[in-house]
């Protein structure tokens, strides 16, 4: 009977496994990793974990300080605002807003945008040439100016400004998969699978896209940290997702006129959208790095 032991040590791990094994060698990408897989638990679980609803206020508890200062309550963990609201129940509730509908919009655009541009990446003449000047003209604009006309269209509401972040989101997937796919159809290993008689959708799917993965990644990673900042910023300047929603930016808004007095209201929204913002950077460019490293050994 053939001895099975020494193909299972000698076995090569799969892709996942090497992504995994990649990741836990990087102390910073898994902190990152930790940060972005906790505050995902605490958004699906924020409606049975928050102390209190995200609109009830205690009037007799307006502006309460941290339990940590010498007027604070346990009870009121992280303190109240002006109007008496539990700051750690808002900000729980708030993620959905600030994490979870930016995150919807970023794989709308990503499968509106990889296709779009997966299909101009591959087409040549006149339709790929008038594509990449609309683009051009499109991404000169910033993504955030781009969003507020769009919003000023269309009016300031949550159902608007999800479709303002996922049309200028749109375009960016377009212009880096179009790249992509430019520079790869033309390699030897492209025309080869030409040659042997694979179809335009075989090669798509199983030949140039599974090259072009670190930037797909990359993409979806500035894309989610641009839908973020984009949301936080729309909602700080009052034409975002509007209040009593606990979005982080216009509770950050909110807290704009306190700040002397009653700093603990902006410091918990503000530090929960920098550990988004940079642990998803930090983790989207650990797994760029080991989908390119994977690449290259193969």
């Amino acid at each position: 009977m053939p001895n099975t032991s020494i193909y299972y040590q000698h076995r090569e791990p799969s892709p996942l496994r090497q992504l995994w094994l990649h990741i836990t060698a990087n102390p910073f990408a898994m902190v990152a990793f930790y940060i972005i897989a906790g505050i995902m638990v605490l958004m699906v679980l924020s409606p049975l974990i928050s102390p209190f609803s995200s609109e009830t206020q205690f009037s007799d508890h307006v502006l309460q300080p941290p339990a940590w200062h010498a007027e604070g309550q346990i009870r009121f963990l992280f303190g109240t605002d002006d109007l008496g609201r539990d700051l750690l129940s808002r900000v729980l509730h708030g993620s959905v807003y600030s994490l979870g509908y930016p995150l919807l919009a970023t794989l709308l655009a990503a499968v509106i945008g990889i296709s779009i541009g997966a299909w101009a990446g591959m087409s040549q003449g006149v339709q790929s040439s008038t594509l990449n000047h609309l683009l051009d003209v499109l991404l000169s604009i910033p993504s955030l100016l781009l969003a507020l006309v769009i919003i000023a269209i269309l009016g300031p509401a949550l159902h608007n400004v999800m479709i303002a972040i996922t049309l200028v989101l749109i375009p960016q997937f377009i212009h880096s998969v179009h790249n992509a796919f430019y520079e790869e159809r033309n390699k030897e290993y492209v025309v080869a699978s030409k040659l042997n008689g694979c179809t335009r959708w075989y090669l798509l799917t199983r030949v140039i896209f599974p090259n072009i993965t670190s930037v797909v990644v990359m993409q979806i990673t500035f894309a989610l940290s641009t839908a973020i900042l984009d949301i936080a910023a729309l909602g700080f300047l009052g034409l975002g997702v509007q209040a009593p929603a606990p979005e982080w930016g216009t509770m950050l808004a909110r807290s704009l006129d306190q700040v002397y007095l009653s700093p603990w209201t902006m410091v918990l929204p503000g530090l929960a959208l920098f550990l988004t913002v940079l642990s998803i950077n930090v983790l989207g460019d650990s797994v760029r790095a080991a989908i390119q490293e994977r690449i290259r050994n193969s």
